[in-house]
């Protein structure tokens, strides 16, 4: 398989930074690991946080335990700041996965070309 193909099923398939690292291109794969993995780390940790939230007012008998209440407050959304966080994260992740695929196949092009 050619060293592009390879390179961009990684970052697309895996995690953005992966089709660099099969490239051997450490630091050019940790500009996409990095933003993307901190992004996902926020979007969970919001997310968790949210979810014991939830939970421990259940459990202090705030709301009762319905599916319909539960479901109405995890599909609110995020307010203020969360919210722009969240959309930041959300994009930087986006950008990060189609730049990596780019970049990945462009680099491992080079790379075919080069052991032609």
């Amino acid at each position: 398989m050619r060293k592009s193909i390879k390179a961009a099923l990684f970052s697309g398939l895996i995690f953005p930074g992966t089709g660099h690292f099969s490239l051997q291109r450490y630091p050019r794969g940790m500009i996409f690991f990095v933003p993307t993995l901190l992004s996902l780390l926020l979007l969970i940790h919001y997310s968790l946080g949210k979810a014991y939230a939830i939970a421990d007012q259940i459990t202090l008998g705030k709301i009762p335990l319905d599916t319909g209440t539960i479901t109405a407050l995890i599909a609110a959304p995020p307010v203020g700041t969360d919210l722009l966080r969240l959309q930041i994260a959300t994009w930087t992740i986006i950008v990060c996965w189609i730049a990596g695929i780019i970049d990945s196949y462009r680099i491992g092009k080079a790379a075919d070309q080069s052991d032609s």
